[in-house]
This record gives C-alpha cells, sequence and structure tokens, in this order.
C-alpha cells in the first residue's frame, strides 16, 4: 500500500508543484474588463461586435508563451509560502475512507530549508505535525514533543525537498500538455485550464519519480493505475509571472494483485487546492532553541 500512495500522489504533485494563491477575492471582482471594448467610440459599421472576442483573445498569451515566462520567472523566486488543501475519499476493496489534510510550508529554495504544519483528518482523528527542515537538522514535533529525524533519513529528505521546491523543473512537465490547456484573464491572473487524460498524467508523473529517485517498485505500481480523468484550474500572475493558484481534481482506480494472492481492487477521488504567496518575503528559517533542546 506504502508503493501505491507514493505513486499515486506522484501524480498529483505534477500537476499542483508550481501551485498557489487564493483567487476567491479575484473572483469577486465585477467582470468588466470585457465590456470596456470600445464599441461606442467605433461605428458599427467599421468594428463588427462579432470581431470584439477575438480582438480581446489576441491579447492573450498562449499556454506556451505563459509557461515560457513563468518559468523564467520562477528562477528569480528564491522563497514563498505555499499553502494545500488535500480532500482525498477512496474506496479499497469495497471499503471507503474520506481524509482532509492542509499544508501550510514557509519554503527556501536556496539554501533549501522549510517550516511546515500538517494537519490531518481521517476516520474521526486529527493529527497535527510540525517540521522544521535545514541543511543542518529536521525536528518534527506532535503532541508538544520533539524528535530530530536521524542524519541518514535527514538527506533522503533533504534531497526529496530539493527537487520538489524549485518551481522551475515543474513549468518543463506542463509545457508536455500546454496543447490542452485553454487561457483566459481573470483579474490580475492569466487562468490556464484543461482536462488530461490518464495516459499524459501517467508519462508526467513517470517522470517525476525517476527524477526524485524513486525506486522501480513504486513506478510499476503507477503504470497499473488508470487515471480517469484529471481537472486543472492554474493561475500565473499578469505582471510577475508568479503562480498564484491551481486547483486539481483527480479521479483514478487500480486493479491488480496486491500479494500474496490477495487482488487490489481500488478507486480515489482526490482534489489539491492550493495557493502561493509571500513571493521573495520569506528570509531565513530559524529553529527554536527550545525546540531543538526539548528534541529526542
Amino acid at each position: 500500500m506504502k508503493k501505491l500512495w507514493t505513486a499515486a500522489f506522484s501524480a498529483m504533485i505534477v500537476a499542483s508543484l508550481a501551485a498557489c494563491g487564493n483567487n476567491e477575492e479575484k473572483a469577486a471582482e465585477p467582470a468588466a474588463a470585457p465590456a470596456e471594448t470600445p464599441a461606442a467610440e467605433t461605428p458599427a459599421a467599421e468594428t463588427p461586435a462579432a470581431e470584439t472576442p477575438a480582438a480581446e483573445t489576441a491579447g492573450v498569451p498562449t499556454a506556451e508563451e505563459l509557461l515560457n515566462k513563468a518559468q523564467e520567472a520562477s528562477k528569480e523566486l528564491k522563497s514563498y509560502n505555499m499553502v494545500a488543501d488535500v480532500d482525498q475519499s477512496y474506496t479499497l476493496n469495497g471499503e471507503e475512507t474520506v481524509s482532509k489534510t492542509s499544508m501550510n510550508t514557509d519554503m527556501i529554495v536556496d539554501p533549501i530549508s522549510a517550516y511546515q504544519q500538517i494537519t490531518t483528518e481521517s476516520a474521526g482523528t486529527k493529527s497535527e505535525i510540525k517540521q522544521y527542515i535545514t541543511k543542518d537538522a529536521i525536528y518534527t514535533g506532535m503532541d508538544d514533543q520533539w524528535t530530530k529525524l536521524p542524519e541518514e533519513n535527514r538527506e533522503q529528505v533533504m534531497a526529496s525537498l530539493e527537487s520538489t521546491a524549485n518551481l522551475e523543473n515543474s513549468f518543463e512537465q506542463f509545457k508536455s500538455v500546454a496543447e490542452d490547456m485553454k487561457v483566459t484573464e481573470e483579474g490580475d491572473d492569466y487562468i490556464l485550464t484543461a482536462n488530461l487524460s490518464g495516459d499524459k498524467i501517467k508519462s508526467m508523473a513517470s517522470k517525476v519519480l525517476g527524477q526524485s529517485g524513486t525506486d522501480e517498485e513504486s513506478a510499476a505500481a503507477l503504470d497499473q493505475m488508470n487515471i480517469e480523468e484529471m481537472k486543472l484550474t492554474y493561475a500565473v500572475n499578469k505582471e510577475t509571472s508568479y503562480p498564484t493558484q491551481s486547483v486539481v481534481d483527480m479521479t483514478m482506480s487500480m486493479n491488480g494483485d496486491a500479494g500474496e494472492g490477495t487482488e487490489m481492487n481500488m478507486s480515489m477521488h482526490m482534489v489539491m487546492d492550493s495557493t502561493i504567496s509571500k513571493h521573495n518575503e520569506i528570509k531565513a528559517i530559524e529553529i527554536p532553541k527550545e525546540v531543538v533542546d526539548g528534541a529526542q
């Protein structure tokens, strides 16, 4: 099962890593911009009304152009805050489980370091974890008790974090499905939307598994998955080209041999709503003295 969830979450990471910002305020703004097309200033005979949408669309970059700009901008992104809410429901051999996870992460790209708070609710149980991750040590806190991660495990965590913290690489993966993306405008953002097929998502996820050094067993588990549908909404700020929001809605299933003659029939639905803010505002991740002194 551990291999199964590693592969499943890798597919989610592909679409949501470059994630980011809350668009609720933007959505509440009056949609007056399109109506400002100067129809009143131009005689109808000279500028037919039917040409207005084409003129507006012409000013919007293509998905590939937008991803290229975002990739270049990400090279200047040294730190950010990411908040991700993940709602997940899955049915395994007829038994359904529902869980909610919230992750709030302050990330510094170079030198790689992070502070994160993770809250998970499942089957009536709630857990809260805090982590300080730096080049010198990793401390995990639960129930007011802190533990220092052994050195051999720290190196593995740091390598994984480094591969995901820099958003530049994730944009390269998105380019492979740029032709499936539609670009619109909303407030201060360009919005990319797409409905992607399982094969394309599995291809991107396989690349991520390889880049992150994930073992062959997890990659094999991914091959057995049927990613039925993936809806992606992704926002990029018009001025800075920094990511501001992503929403990923994915449905997948898996049928196969779970080992020891046991069949596995699983279906899963995950929605990940991510926001990113505080671009280049976080200067350092410092571990409090009481955490270091009290760690076991």
